[in-house]
């Protein structure tokens, strides 16, 4: 004889996908984010993760493209916080924020990324 063992009760907990996003995104308070200069414009980075950023638009279009210097100042960081990335703008939405992904991205620059997020996430919640 021989016995079927059970499959273990697995209980799937649904995330919507905008809390999904957002767990791996930081926003900046008013005032306090990083700016870029995009196409020769100087913008300020509304939000951050590892797969891309937003900004207000300045008359910008979708797909425009420029290579962007990035510096995050990530405590507890031995390196260089400063590199180059390729920065597209993907949609324009009804509040002219223009929503970006990174290209030409290494490994190393996506996990400095979401390291920055992950310590700017804690630092908020501490304080």
């Amino acid at each position: 004889m021989f016995w079927k063992k059970k499959k273990p009760e697995i209980e799937f907990i649904h995330h919507n996908s905008d809390e999904l996003r957002n767990a791996f995104r930081y926003r900046f308070k008013k005032g306090r984010g990083l700016t870029i200069r995009f196409k020769g414009k100087e913008v300020a980075i509304l939000d951050i993760s590892a797969g891309g950023l937003s900004f207000e638009n300045q008359g910008f279009q979708p797909y425009d493209v420029d290579t962007i210097q990035l510096t995050l100042d990530i405590p507890n960081f031995i390196g260089n916080p400063l590199f180059s990335v390729g920065l597209r703008i993907l949609t324009i939405d009804e509040d002219h924020l223009c929503r970006c992904i990174f290209e030409q991205c290494s490994l190393e620059q996506y996990e400095l990324i979401h390291k920055y997020v992950l310590e700017m996430q804690k630092n908020d919640l501490a304080h």
